[in-house]
């Protein structure tokens, strides 16, 4: 549940710094308050405990590692995040099959309507 007014705040964990920037401001536009954007597990996990969130946007593909840790911690604080990714339903770790999933290419206006559902946006 979110525990504070204003907008929801979110997190973002993307690699392709193209794609992550690109969100943010189309996040931005719609209202949301974007607190950062990690590239690597280990900054998402970092910018998770200097900023906090409402709600997080994580591609599982980071590279050489995938997100994993972050959505741990997240699931762990319970706070929910949709999951951006290429792999199909099968392929995805544990901690990753109970969270709202998009497949990429993204469509942004999906992802808006996934993040107003999340219990956290209540």
């Amino acid at each position: 549940m979110k525990l504070h007014a204003g907008p929801l705040r979110v997190m973002i964990v993307e690699d392709d710094v193209f794609i992550a920037f690109d969100l943010s401001d189309q996040l931005a536009s719609a209202g949301f308050e974007v607190v950062g954007i990690a590239c690597s597990a280990e900054d998402g996990l970092k910018l998770f405990e200097a900023q906090g969130c409402d709600a997080a946007v994580l591609d599982v593909n980071l590279g050489d590692h995938t997100s994993e840790p972050v959505a741990r911690r997240l699931s762990a604080d319970h706070v929910p995040f949709v999951v951006v990714s290429g792999y199909a339903d099968g392929q995805f770790p544990a901690c990753f099959k109970a969270a709202a999933r998009l497949a990429k290419p993204l469509s942004v206006d999906r992802l808006i309507a996934k993040l107003k559902d999340l219990p956290s946006a209540a």
